[in-house]
């Protein structure tokens, strides 16, 4: 199955700066023709109206936009796109907002798309093939109510809502971005069926998540500066990242096709994993006891036990010690667990992974890794 959104799913992964211009007034179809060009992505999608087109000067209305991809996929339809603020400049056109409104899905997904709003948008007067610029560019974006049940899926995958706010844009890749995601709803039934511990399991009839993240890279250093990056569960616990990466690529063609070869160049500064609990470790503790015939502290204590011996096989006691006095705090009061990397220089991968194939008992040393349970942060 092949499910293309090539405008809302994409937009939760990538924003960009607008263009400013002086308003004036504006032919309502020279406007809609340019939108739907840059829409097109190269020629990758078709995109049409069935409706009119209305409005003039700075404020212009499309209604019945559909796009469909070429080779096949999901077709997505907005009941009316409007434009507000209009102006054109060089060769295209800004607008302070663009909103789709009404969206439906059709082909590979079904569902709905409740509103979706740019704000500080640019768009080409031509195809964005023939562009030496990315076509639709954003300042930032928000959109609610989105539901998509793919079609071998009897529920949907729901999102309450989303934003995205995108900087200092380089060769069309935005530079600085943060934004959330609110609300995704992932049906217990997603589960493969053959998964011994399931959701429901553990107490959840689906998976609520919410997801932030904030971030900046220089492209002149090329160092990736990571405020946050989060994914709770609701009732469950939260996952947090942040980190100092250097010689980080500019995503594209190349750093997709060679992955390693960017994590062997890429060189850490800092790193910093932290779970706090909320729920979760007590679920999964109390479904494991249970096999076993004990409740989930006495399991708890069981494994807080075995740790040393479980630990044995780093060969470096003093950080098996580190580890298995954090854990074992950890299991029998579930609060939070941290581990943070802080090497005295920065490393880079293909050291780190040098290291960890000569001589793995002294990589903890190397990169200053601490572990700790149940402090703040």
């Amino acid at each position: 199955m092949r499910v293309q959104t090539p405008l809302v799913i994409p937009a939760l992964a990538a924003g960009f700066l607008s263009l400013t211009g002086t308003a004036f007034a504006q032919d309502a179809e020279a406007v809609a023709r340019s939108l739907e060009a840059t829409l097109s992505q190269g020629g990758k999608m078709t995109v049409s109206h069935e409706g009119e087109v209305s409005g003039g000067g700075d404020e212009v209305a499309i209604n019945g936009l559909t796009l469909t991809p070429k080779d096949g996929g999901t077709v997505i339809a907005f009941d009316e796109v409007t434009l507000t603020g209009v102006a054109q400049e060089d060769d295209g056109y800004t607008a302070d907002e663009i909103v789709f409104d009404g969206g439906s899905l059709s082909g590979d997904a079904t569902g709905t798309i409740g509103n979706v709003r740019l704000e500080e948008a640019t768009f080409g007067e031509k195809a964005e093939a023939e562009q030496e610029t990315p076509g639709l560019l954003f300042h930032r974006l928000v959109g609610s109510d989105v539901s998509i049940t793919p079609e071998d899926r009897s529920e949907p995958v729901t999102v309450s809502g989303f934003t995205m706010t995108s900087e200092d844009i380089v060769d069309g890749v935005p530079q600085t971005s943060q934004g959330s995601v609110e609300d995704l709803i992932v049906p217990g039934s997603y589960v493969p069926a053959d998964q011994k511990m399931k959701p429901s399991d553990l107490g959840y009839d689906e998976l609520a998540f919410d997801i932030e993240w904030a971030g900046s890279r220089d492209p002149e250093s090329q160092d990736l500066k990571l405020d946050k990056m989060s994914l709770t569960l609701k009732d469950g616990g939260t996952l947090m990242i942040d980190g100092n990466l250097g010689n980080v690529a500019m995503p594209g063609a190349d750093a997709a096709a060679q992955p390693m070869a960017g994590i062997a160049t890429m060189n850490v500064s800092d790193f910093t994993l932290r779970y706090e609990d909320d729920s979760l470790t007590g679920r999964i503790l109390d479904y494991f006891g249970k096999q076993q015939g004990m409740d989930g502290d006495k399991y708890a204590e069981q494994l807080a036990a075995a740790l040393p011996f479980m630990l044995s096989a780093m060969q470096n006691a003093d950080f098996q010690k580190e580890v298995s006095d954090a854990v074992s705090t950890f299991l029998r009061d579930p609060q939070s667990l941290t581990v943070a990397i802080a090497p005295d220089k920065p490393m880079s991968g293909a050291e780190i992974l040098q290291i960890a194939g000569s001589a793995p008992q002294t990589l903890p040393d190397v990169l200053n890794v601490s572990v700790t349970a149940n402090q703040n942060r």
